[in-house]
């Protein structure tokens, strides 16, 4: 069933979706927004109880059919997240802080990864809410988590509403298909990686510049050490560079001791676009397809064999292994990488390109957007909307307990509209942690904590809105090439940037459960394909059609013709202009 109670300003919101950037504004939701006067009264009631909430986090004058917590009980809690694995420890400071803000009592479930999560969950010891990495099917089937009513969530997390308003499709994740009133779960936020995380590639431009090669695209300088490519990288100039960066001895050492290609693992999506296609799911003639089953991803497999058998990529490449990279980098034996923009910044001080700038003060590297198809443009991929993780609550829990769940769900996602309490999620105690720089917009950090520590990330983790998206990400190098990948400043690589072509959001088919069955089989076999295709064990062209009734097999169009059924994502946006 599609959702369509909608206000006319969602168009607005969605208008961003689908300009050419397509990666500032994405969207993940089912169904709607409230559409009443009365529900925007709600809502504004709401903001202004919270934020005049006194006495533990108590509400106050809240409408007669919302749920309130008993103001004469202290409540116990118990949640997981990340950064809450064997090593967290009980009372942090963050957690002291939620307690004594709220008047409750909190127990963090030791549970990070999806296995111990699994363990946790078979073991009937869910807690009372979380994030969980689990389909919303397979929750409710295992009957571990409850409903959520909208109105509730309207009243205690008017700020989590604010951007389901903003980006519609996370109501189309998270409304009941069948009532709009409820939510099954709720997504937290991130915009790291639709307006700020993009995928890209760096080159040694001093190696290039000594190489005397052109590389048809305009540069511009915006640092002592990085400059930035206003456009792709064309596939025949990128095989130019990698010959020369192997047989040209670019480092100067007088000896053939270089290597080209090397990157985390051969599908990256940089080169997906060299042969005109993106990673994830494309639109084959109308069709749903995984990029594996293409014939352009036919042709990378091609093309990366022929470049493996000149000696242009690393054959380390192979091991999946990203600090091998790395290391050859910074050992000046290769001049290629790819990372992402975010690398620009200081958390990514042990990897290029900090580790080189840090190395070699003189050392000039280039940024691109990715490689593109000779005449082409680069294709990218960006995440449909900012929506982040999924947040149950324990089928057992009431709802007056519910009442203080969002409470807490709203304390820890966005301080309560308080940014210093929002800050203290991220980085601790402020004043003894951190503190505001001079402009008072922008916490320092006076002690390096990792993640975890003091509780830092463990509740905050799924909150990060746009402030603490500045916060972790506006440093002075990055901050230099907004004009290329900020979407809030309509950086001219954003219009490169598209959503998936179609996702099963509202998870109305057996698309995930399929795909969970079967990805491991898979996987492990593209992955293997992939590496003897690259590396010239097999003929692509002789064995193209058993591959691709293997994968029949195994179940893969099965699955596939679960998502046809589905709506592509883009007419799912325009739906909410009409």
């Amino acid at each position: 069933m599609k959702i369509r109670a909608l206000k006319k300003g969602i168009a607005l919101g969605l208008a961003c979706i689908l300009t050419a950037s397509l990666a500032g504004c994405g969207g993940n939701a089912a169904g709607g927004n409230s559409g009443t006067a009365d529900a925007l009264a709600t809502q504004e009631q709401g903001s202004a109880a919270v934020e005049e909430s006194a006495g533990g986090g108590e509400t106050k004058d809240a409408p007669a059919d919302i749920p309130q917590p008993d103001p004469d009980e202290r409540y116990s809690i118990s949640y997981t997240g990340m950064w809450s694995g064997a090593d967290y420890e009980d009372g942090s400071y963050v957690e002291t802080m939620i307690e004594d803000a709220l008047n409750v009592d909190i127990t963090v479930e030791k549970a990070e990864t999806n296995d111990t999560i699994d363990l946790l969950l078979a073991s009937g010891e869910m807690p009372d809410c979380g994030w969980f990495d689990k389909t919303v099917n397979w929750m409710y089937e295992q009957e571990l988590a409850r409903p959520i009513p909208r109105a509730m969530v309207e009243y205690y997390c008017p700020k989590l509403i604010e951007y389901y308003e903003e980006f519609p499709l996370m109501y189309e994740m998270t409304l009941d298909p069948e009532n709009e009133d409820q939510f099954r779960y709720l997504t937290g936020i991130t915009f790291q990686f639709v307006d700020y995380y993009l995928p890209n590639d760096y080159y040694r431009y001093d190696w290039i510049l000594d190489l005397g090669i052109d590389l048809g695209v305009n540069v511009e300088q915006i640092s002592d050490n990085i400059y930035v490519a206003d456009d792709g990288i064309e596939l025949s100039k990128f095989i130019e560079i990698m010959d020369a960066f192997v047989n040209k001895d670019p480092n100067h050492t007088g000896a053939r001791d270089t290597v080209g290609v090397t990157a985390p693992s051969l599908t990256q999506g940089v080169f997906f676009s060299g042969y005109d296609f993106y990673t994830g799911v494309n639109d084959v003639n109308g069709r749903a397809e995984q990029y594996y089953v293409m014939d352009e991803y036919k042709e990378f497999l091609k093309g990366f064999a022929d470049m493996y058998k000149r000696g242009l990529i690393d054959p380390e490449i192979i091991t999946g292994d990203r600090t091998l990279s790395w290391e050859k980098v910074n050992n000046q034996t290769a001049g290629y990488w790819i990372t992402s923009t975010n690398a620009l910044n200081s958390w990514a001080v042990e990897r290029p390109p900090l580790t080189l700038i840090e190395k070699y003060p003189d050392v000039k590297i280039l940024a691109t957007p990715g490689v593109k198809p000779d005449g082409g443009e680069v294709k990218a991929r960006t995440n449909e909307s900012p929506a982040y993780g999924s947040f149950y609550v324990n089928a057992n829990v009431d709802d007056q307990k519910l009442a203080k769940i969002l409470q807490f769900l709203n304390y820890t996602l966005f301080g309560d509209g308080d940014l210093d309490i929002h800050a203290s999620m991220f980085y601790g105690e402020k004043g003894v942690d951190w503190e505001w720089d001079e402009t008072g917009e922008m916490p320092v950090k006076l002690n390096e904590m990792p993640s975890g520590k003091k509780g830092t990330w463990t509740f905050g983790q799924y909150g990060q809105d746009r402030d603490v998206t500045r916060w972790t990400t506006y440093e002075p190098l990055f901050v230099a090439g907004l004009k290329y990948w900020s979407a809030e400043e309509n950086g001219s690589w954003m219009k490169w940037q598209t959503i998936p072509y179609k996702s099963d959001i509202r998870s109305e088919t057996d698309y995930a459960s399929i795909s969970s069955e079967i990805s491991s089989d898979v996987w492990a076999y593209v992955n293997n394909y992939c590496a003897e295709a690259v590396l010239g064990q097999i003929d692509v062209d002789a064995t193209w059609d058993d591959y691709l009734a293997e994968l029949d097999r195994m179940g893969y169009n099965k699955m596939m013709d679960e998502l046809e059924k589905v709506e592509p994502l883009e007419d799912i946006i325009a739906s909410y202009g009409k």
